[in-house]
């Protein structure tokens, strides 16, 4: 039986271009198998996860096509076009069928079946000895298999909208162009750093998460460099020092004076 520990019966996954927001809708099939309990519910919330797709598990899908959904998945019995039927009614284009069988080992298999043409485009087949449910790993490498990898790659949006035009963009350290700028598509989940600079202006820096799907947008609101301020140049700042002292000195020669001789002060107005 461990010549069915992994079973790849299919190598023409489809590798045109696909949807990666298609529908698609996760089956279960037993065959007088009470083992893995939830599988397709595991399945689902790994799609749901890590792909960007409208992913519907057994229950969802039953409340869309009607109760008698598990009558029909037996009566198709894993047949491809039986299978399709059902995903098209429920507006889908790929129905993935799980089946759980016992022959000795449990038996796992997965089927992708692309709805518009009724025929299976992906085949997978485990053998788990004592029916030892599959670890989040192993779930991760089947789904490799049935789906393109291109499933697998998730995108989010940065819009970013600058105070000023023609000033450089750049997010996760690469130049991305100059204000105004198109919504750029990046990969995601992931953190971004973002920079927005142009000369004359104080730099505008922030950092993102940008979620999987998601629309970030980020208003950089460039102010004008004020410059060094006059005052604070080091030949008026030395100079100032020497005015103070001066100054001081002035008043403490006035003062003396005036005490010395005890005449009003005059023309302290242009003390030079």
């Amino acid at each position: 039986m461990r010549a069915l520990v992994i079973l790849c019966l299919l190598a023409a996954v489809a590798h045109a271009d696909v949807d990666p927001k298609r529908k698609v809708i996760v089956l279960e099939y037993r065959s007088g198998s009470s083992a893995l309990l939830h599988i397709a519910d595991r399945i689902v919330a790994t799609l749901s996860k890590q792909t960007s797709l409208d992913v519907l598990g057994p229950d969802q899908t039953r409340a869309v096509y009607g109760e008698h959904l598990d009558q029909v998945i037996v009566k198709c019995a894993g047949e491809a076009e039986c299978v399709a039927r059902i995903g098209q009614k429920v507006g889908a284009a790929e129905v993935i069928l799980v089946g759980v069988s016992e022959l000795g080992d449990v038996i796992l298999t997965m089927q992708r079946i692309d709805v518009s043409s009724r025929t299976v485009t992906a085949r997978f087949a485990d053998s788990l000895s004592g029916g030892a449910a599959p670890n989040d790993k192993q779930i991760d490498g089947y789904l490799g298999k049935l789906l393109p990898a291109s499933d697998f790659l998730r995108y989010g949006i940065i819009d970013i909208i600058a105070s000023e035009s023609g000033a450089l963009v750049t997010v996760g350290g690469q130049h991305r162009g100059t204000t105004p700028i198109q919504p750029l598509k990046l990969k995601a989940p992931a953190s971004y750093d973002v920079r927005v600079e142009k000369r004359g202006f104080q730099p505008f820096t922030t950092s993102v998460q940008l979620p999987p799907d998601g629309e970030l947008r980020v208003r950089a609101n460039l102010s004008r460099k004020t410059g060094t301020a006059w005052w604070q140049h080091w030949y008026v700042l030395a100079g100032a020092g020497l005015v103070v002292a001066g100054a001081a000195g002035g008043t403490i020669y006035f003062a003396t004076e005036q005490a010395a001789s005890n005449a009003p002060l005059k023309g302290v107005g242009s003390i030079q």
